[in-house]
């Protein structure tokens, strides 16, 4: 498998030789969009070592050796790499597939939010597997309805998510008030993170004063339908730090919102491999077929209201300041592992989000919401060279991010086109 990159000599190395650790490499003359602030920093060189961001500066300024690889930049971006905050890991033998989508798509992190494959054995074989393509990921323990745990239960169960190091509790569902009430409490005391589905049935208020630290779908505030009281929780969410992933394109494709025609308008396309578009266009067509197109563009009907409100709850939630995570819940038709934060960043867009906003949410806000934010994120000298080359300025128009080449994650470097031939 070979990589083209634009280096100095017309320079070609192998995927297995730069998923391994590449010392030295230099990203030079490109156009820097830090998720610092919104200001484009022109035709700068970024010098990595061993993983890390080691110095920026120009190209003139900066130290090479013989060993040193050069990624030509000129007239190109570079930005921090993409957090898929909202996936779904499926069974073990499309796991690797999964993994090497997100990548391609310009994915360096990933927050598993439900699973299908035991996920220690997943981060074990990941641990003994160092060329593995794969963004960072960010394993979770999952509570169903099933759990009925006590506080002392809970503790225990903490211990042993801290001993495996996983990095915080998903919650899918909760059998009632009083172990919701268990669980939190324990979290807290035991500085474990909860987030994940709103628990039904549980007052809003109670929900953001618990320490649950993010909401996914925007449920909760969907069922809130008088203006004042949305507008208090709002501002409670603010006031007490919880974040919110609303994954919008869920309810895009699982409510058909985009048929008859639409869906064949989606970023998608511009990526995804042909056997894809064709595996779904199959599918898609039998499920509307199954479905009944009445009954298909009667539950789009009844759903635009409902998605029209939860665009104003996102737009209320960034004109209030919250803090926002961007993650796309893929899983239907015409939704790729990874590419489908591209879809999740248009739905933002229409619905009034600006576009630096949209891209924090996607690399530093969630870095935030690890505690990870002097690690990664942002591109800052001493970071983690989580990064993805872009060949237009996503800042400008959002669709843009479509046009990501190099996804480079501790500093190993994986060509878009190259993984997607492979799929």
């Amino acid at each position: 498998m070979k990589i083209k990159l634009f280096l100095l000599a017309s320079l070609t190395i192998s995927l297995n030789a730069v998923s391994q650790k590449v010392n030295e490499l230099i990203i030079k003359d490109i156009n820097l969009l830090t998720m610092v602030n919104s200001k484009v920093i022109n035709k700068k060189s970024v010098l990595i070592e061993n993983g890390k961001i080691l110095k920026i500066d120009d190209f003139k300024n900066l130290k090479k050796s013989k060993n040193t690889k050069i990624i030509e930049g000129k007239g190109k971006y570079l930005m921090p790499g993409l957090a898929e905050m909202h996936s779904h890991l499926p069974v073990e033998t499309k796991v690797d597939t999964l993994l090497i989508e997100n990548v391609a798509a310009g994915v360096t992190h990933l927050r598993i939010m439900n699973t299908k494959t035991p996920q220690l054995q997943l981060k074990k074989r990941i641990e003994n597997s160092p060329n593995i393509i794969t963004p960072k990921l960010h394993y979770s323990h999952i509570i169903r309805r099933d759990i009925k745990y006590s506080e002392i239960q809970f503790d225990s169960l903490m211990m042993e998510i801290k001993n495996n190091k996983l990095s915080f509790i998903k919650l899918f569902s909760v059998a009632t008030e009083e172990v919701f009430d268990n669980l939190m409490k324990s979290a807290n005391r035991n500085s474990v993170t909860v987030c994940g589905h709103y628990p039904n049935g549980i007052a809003m208020e109670k929900v953001i004063n618990s320490g649950f630290k993010s909401i996914e779908h925007l449920a909760g505030y969907e069922q809130i339908s008088d203006e004042t009281l949305l507008l208090n929780a709002i501002k409670k969410t603010k006031e007490k730090g919880v974040f919110n992933c609303p994954t919008l394109d869920w309810d895009v494709m699982a409510k058909d919102l985009q048929y008859p025609t639409e869906y064949k308008n989606r970023l998608i396309y511009f990526n995804a491999p042909k056997s894809y578009l064709l595996k779904w266009e199959k599918e898609y067509n039998a499920a509307v077929e199954k479905e009944g197109v009445e009954k298909v563009l009667l539950t789009k009907e009844k759903s635009l209201p409902n998605f029209a409100y939860k665009q104003k709850i996102l737009k209320k939630l960034n004109e209030n300041n919250c803090l926002l995570l961007l993650g796309s819940d893929a899983g239907n038709s015409f939704q790729m592992n990874g590419f489908n934060m591209y879809e999740e960043m248009l739905n933002w867009s229409k619905a009034g989000i600006d576009n630096l906003t949209i891209l924090k949410s996607a690399t530093i806000t969630p870095a935030v919401f690890f505690k990870e934010d002097k690690i990664w994120g942002t591109i800052e000298v001493g970071k983690s060279a989580d990064l993805i080359i872009i060949e237009k300025n996503p800042l400008e128009d959002i669709t843009n991010i479509k046009t990501i080449e190099f996804t480079i994650i501790d500093g190993k470097v994986y060509s878009k086109k190259e993984l997607l031939s492979k799929l």
